[in-house]
């Protein structure tokens, strides 16, 4: 997807890549973690007003008031696809009576013809801080005012989420953020929000136990077997026995056989990945939720919204549970924008799978992806912490030994070490370089001045690695490693003779063997297959997931997987070790 570069850090970069017991309490509601599946069509925004509307406790309105709402004018934006589209931004603000330590999420509803209704997910920010009081604004979110495949906005609604105490508090309404007239009105508009024809709130959050993620994690620190972890190559073979398609479409038919034979069960597939835009994939999550598996997807906002994609189109006329995220932080250390960029899935609360790779093979299915299967309900049980947070819940918070032969680290998770300090993916990683003896091979979608919390920088971590006698060996995407434009045609010559981006000049200036990858054979526009993000630490210890390494993936979504063992990081290096065989390396 297309995006803006910041600061000049990155010329090249014009988008990124693309044992224990069951699930807990109310295990059978249809309103936990989704939509109370019997409600009325609420894209009709001339509902009679809500008389009589009162806070309650057990209300996001008893904290926070919805007060404001801005939508801007518009802008084009283009995609992968060179389509354009014509966006306008929006901001809500509240005011709430508590202090800072309470937190707001938006669930913005776009509503348009034939019952189509976009769901998306806003963060917001704190201003003007008392301690009994504050005000929240989001973060910018867009809309899409006319849709090829559905037409335009009838009306733009929203819901929001208050955090108190590890707790999610809904608000009891969904409230008007504009309807059709001013957004057919091409200037800046500005409304006050207030409950007039607002309509009950259907959209619920969920919570996992913490003490039970806990036990799990306490449980696989000592029983590493109990993972059942199995490495996930695609190897640009669909055909590939290693290949994550098989393992994924064997598992929703896994789903879809469990329900057949326990009809009462609550069957569900959670998927959150970056993009899904695959026919099969689409076509199967269809036919799951028809045959009564509870379906739910997360994607990056602009993977819903910016597309033509009949595949998407399907997904939405579906009635499949579809949120889009936004991930709009400003920071001086982001060079793109980031991304709602996580990369698993979950079947059935007992199996589960989480890598590199978006779900898009049906374009992408030359590239080597990598990723790790687990057949674990404690390990899902950690992910769908994750889930049920992007889905607008309160993550809940455990404590981890960084030292353990496992760890799933999450961007914004809650994870701590000893003295309470939060440990995050890029601590993961300077960790492991910091403690490597003998070897550190990388296999890298792209490299760039990621920062350690003293400030340090990973490129000056991998070389003072090499000056202290470890081996170090780099493969990168060799056409997102060069400066200037990407995705463009142009001949291997002149591609060759871009030059570098900065840290990748400072790599090879040290002496560290560093490889550019291409495919095999030329193409107009420069390709190459690597899309992984692993490293393999003395042979035993690999960091893989989703995670680039660079500043922006610390504000994105994204998680980072922490497995040492031998016999794991072997199929790694054989990957490794292959890719040099398979492809060109400059």
């Amino acid at each position: 997807m297309s995006r803006p570069v910041r600061h000049g850090l990155f010329p090249a970069l014009a988008g990124r890549d693309q044992s224990a017991t069951h699930h807990t309490a109310r295990q059978g509601d249809p309103t936990i973690g989704g939509f109370i599946a019997d409600q009325s069509d609420p894209a009709r925004c001339n509902w009679k007003t809500m008389a009589n509307h009162h806070t309650h406790p057990n209300t996001a309105e008893h904290f926070a008031t919805p007060v404001h709402g801005t939508l801007g004018g518009s802008f084009a934006r283009r995609n992968d696809f060179n389509e354009e589209f014509y966006l306008r931004w929006g901001r809500i603000d509240f005011d709430l009576s508590f202090g800072v330590r309470a937190n707001v999420k938006v669930i913005l509803r776009v509503y348009r013809a034939d019952q189509i209704c976009e769901t998306y997910l806003v963060d917001t920010d704190p201003y003007d801080i008392h301690w009994d009081r504050h005000k929240r604004r989001t973060r910018d979110f867009y809309v899409h005012p006319f849709s090829r495949n559905f037409g335009p906005i009838h009306c733009v609604k929203f819901s929001f989420v208050v955090h108190l105490d590890e707790h999610s508090i809904p608000s009891q309404l969904e409230y008007i953020f504009m309807d059709r007239a001013p957004l057919e009105d091409a200037g800046t508009q500005s409304r006050r929000i207030t409950s007039e024809w607002a309509t009950t709130n259907t959209y619920k959050t969920h919570e996992l136990n913490a003490a039970e993620l806990q036990s799990d994690v306490d449980w696989y620190n000592r029983h590493f077997d109990s993972l059942r972890l199995i490495p996930k190559f695609t190897k640009g073979q669909h055909s590939h026995p290693y290949h994550p398609k098989r393992f994924i479409h064997d598992h929703i038919d896994k789903v879809i056989h469990c329900k057949q034979q326990h009809p009462d069960r609550l069957c569900t597939i959670k998927v959150s990945v970056d993009c899904i835009d695959d026919t099969d994939f689409i076509r199967h999550l269809v036919h799951a939720s028809e045959r009564g598996v509870w379906v739910q997807c997360i994607v990056d906002w602009r993977k819903m919204t910016l597309t033509n994609s009949q595949n998407y189109a399907r997904l939405k006329r579906s009635g499949i549970e579809l949120l889009g995220v936004f991930c709009t932080p400003n920071h001086h250390l982001i060079e793109v924008d980031p991304d709602m960029h996580t990369k698993f899935i979950i079947f059935n609360d007992e199996d589960c799978i989480n890598g590199s790779f978006n779900i898009t093979f049906d374009r992408w299915w030359a590239n080597w992806e990598s990723g790790m299967t687990f057949h674990s309900r404690g390990v899902c049980r950690l992910l769908d912490n994750i889930f049920q947070s992007q889905r607008g819940g309160v993550i809940q918070k455990y404590g981890i030994d960084p030292l353990s032969h496992f760890n799933l680290l999450y961007t914004f998770g809650r994870h701590t070490i000893a003295g309470g300090k939060q440990y995050c993916p890029h601590h993961a990683i300077f960790s492991g370089i910091h403690r490597a003896r003998h070897s550190i091979k990388l296999s890298l979608f792209l490299i760039g001045d990621l920062l350690g919390e003293h400030g340090e920088s990973v490129v000056d971590a991998l070389v003072h690695a090499k000056n202290r006698g470890v081996y170090v060996h780099i493969l990168l995407n060799g056409h997102l490693a060069r400066q200037g434009r990407v995705g463009i045609e142009r001949s291997m010559k002149e591609e060759l003779n871009r030059p570098l981006l900065p840290a990748v000049q400072r790599l090879r200036a040290a002496g560290i063997r560093v490889g550019l990858v291409y495919g095999q054979v030329d193409h107009a526009v420069p390709y190459s297959p690597l899309h992984s993000k692993y490293c393999i630490i003395d042979e035993e210890t690999v960091i893989e997931g989703s995670f680039n390494w660079y500043n922006t993936s610390v504000f994105s979504h994204d998680i980072t997987l922490v497995v040492t063992n031998r016999e794991v990081a072997q199929a790694y290096l054989h990957e490794f070790e292959q890719m040099q065989r398979l492809f060109r390396t400059f």
